[in-house]
């Protein structure tokens, strides 16, 4: 479109000589309105001296800005011009100057904030639409077994919503998370976006957290610390309503391992069938086949592999990450059974934290200055489904953890091009699992741990087993009760599980502290992103 000079000043101007922006204010100011200009001196004759040619541009513009009567400011001899402000017919004599070869508009400049890095998750497990049906995880508790969780607002304000701590690691530690782990984690779960203006929330962002630290500041622990953790969740779940167990840590598994012998496994069985959804990830020793990591091996629990987003809410273009836990597990098993977004995941940060200290690029600063934290890993994809599993909890209390993960996995959305050991049922659906109608059976025919089924022996005394096959081995089953049974793997392989009512169990009774953990190992239990210091994964 044209422009048509306002003033009869601007009948003079020659146009072509006026850069765009100076153009469009020119036009649309006042004829008394003055603008801040850049004025390129007119190259009319080659120099005799080459190196002067710019100085001489430059003094040429400088000069000319002050016959018109504008203000000059600054010589620019490095561009041939200099600066000034000059009114509209000021503009007008320069454009006409043969020794002016073009007018622009000295255009202001700031530092630039860097542009908040792309925050889908939510969107991309249908976490909004789930909060528009006015389910945002509000009552229901999510416990954090981590390196603690700092008071960060987006978690106490307006109401603090960190409603228990227990610390297992007894360091001395000063901060609430020295090492940073576990409040990104809690972040990711429950963070309302209080300081970032909602610009950075979780996916149950009015669910409840319970702080278990059971890993210290360098992110070192042991499986009996973390299994004392789970004890003292088991110990407090109805005092604050946890429904849900979150332990974004893992440990690789050796040769010859099987669940069936795994204390950390048998603790979070204990958990499961005491009615907490247990949510882990399935580590960051991919892509190899079998690098899944425990617990992730525990046939029960939900674990969670990693998709890039690819700064997208469609799954349509998330491909699995390479680091991301392949199954089968050593004992036969489908693993992942979900994923969800697992790259530049931001979320809460804890100030001098280890991580803070040791990934200082990682942290993200919002446009009102607030400061959050990114990292990525399968630790980061366990808590957005632990998110969503308090938004189902929220709408249907009365689900079982079977329950839970049987939707969850019914209503994923597949990544297309992946296998049941590369990204399970799929990508997350909040929405879809909040509106299923179905209930799908998940673990059917899979049996606990032999250390759980020790441990469980006493509370099942009093009722009859249902054997999965009355002549197994050639034996006659049906004489046998839980108290003159041989007890062994054979046996347990044979026992109906799913026919247990996990219900009738009195939890309550069992002495958690004083349960022996068969062959519990003391070597440390490390973050699945392969220890603080793998700081490739971005």
């Amino acid at each position: 479109m044209p422009y048509v000079p306002t003033a009869s000043a601007a009948e003079s101007v020659d146009w072509q000589k006026i850069s765009p922006q100076l153009r469009e204010r020119m036009v649309a100011g006042p004829d008394s309105a003055e603008w801040p200009v850049i004025v390129e001196g007119a190259l009319t004759s080659l120099p005799r001296e080459k190196e002067t040619g710019q100085a001489q541009r430059a003094q040429k513009a400088a000069e000319r800005l002050q016959q018109t009567g504008a203000v000059g400011q600054r010589v620019l001899p490095i561009i041939g011009s200099a600066s000034g402000r000059a009114s509209l017919s000021e503009i007008a004599a320069l454009s006409r100057d043969p020794s002016v070869a073009f007018v622009y508009f000295d255009a202001p400049v700031r530092a630039l904030e860097a542009a908040p890095p792309v925050h889908v998750y939510e969107d991309e497990v249908q976490a909004p639409a789930v909060w528009q049906m006015g389910y945002t995880g509000k009552g229901v508790t999510v416990a954090v077994l981590d390196s603690g969780v700092a008071p960060a607002a987006d978690l106490t304000t307006p109401v603090n919503r960190v409603v228990a701590r227990a610390d297992l690691v007894n360091d001395g530690a000063i901060s609430l998370d020295p090492g940073g782990h576990g409040t990104h984690v809690a972040g990711i779960v429950a963070g309302n976006g209080q300081t970032s203006g909602g610009l950075f929330s979780g996916v149950a962002p009015n669910a409840n957290i319970v702080d278990v630290r059971v890993i210290d500041g360098e992110g070192n622990s042991s499986l009996s610390t973390v299994i004392h953790g789970v004890q003292w969740v088991l110990q407090h779940r109805h005092e604050y309503n946890i429904r849900v167990m979150n332990l974004s840590l893992g440990t690789p598994v050796g040769a010859g391992y099987t669940y069936r012998h795994d204390p950390l496994v048998a603790a979070l069985e204990m958990a499961w069938l005491a009615g907490i959804t247990v949510v882990v990830p399935a580590g960051n020793d991919g892509p190899t086949a079998g690098s899944v990591t425990s617990p992730g091996t525990g046939p029960l629990f939900i674990a969670v592999g990693a998709v890039d987003d690819m700064g997208t809410a469609s799954i349509a273009d998330d491909s699995l990450l390479s680091f991301s836990g392949r199954g089968p597990t050593p004992d036969g098993f489908n693993k992942p059974d979900l994923v969800a977004p697992g790259r530049r995941i931001i979320s809460l940060r804890s100030p001098n934290s280890t991580l803070d200290q040791l990934l200082s690029d990682r942290v993200v600063a919002t446009p009102g200055g607030s400061t959050y934290f990114r990292l990525t890993g399968t630790s980061m994809s366990a808590p957005i489904v632990a998110g969503v599993v308090a938004l189902l909890l929220e709408k249907s209390p009365s689900l079982s953890p079977d329950q839970v993960k049987g939707i969850l996995m019914h209503t994923g959305s597949e990544i297309k091009g992946h296998d049941a050991n590369e990204a399970g049922a799929g990508v997350v659906d909040a929405r879809a699992a909040l509106t299923s109608h179905a209930q799908p059976a998940s673990n059917r025919n899979k049996r606990p741990s032999d250390i759980t089924a020790r441990a469980l022996l006493p509370l099942l005394a009093d009722s009859t087993p249902a054997w999965r096959n009355p002549h197994f081995g050639g034996r006659v089953w049906a004489n046998l009760n839980w108290t003159n049974a041989l007890w062994d793997s054979v046996t347990w392989d044979n026992v109906l599980w799913d026919n247990v009512l996990w219900d009738n169990v009195l939890w309550d009774n069992v002495l958690w502290d004083n349960t022996l953990w068969d062959n519990t190992r003391w070597d440390n239990t490390l973050w699945d992103n392969v220890a603080w210091l793998e700081s490739q994964l971005d």
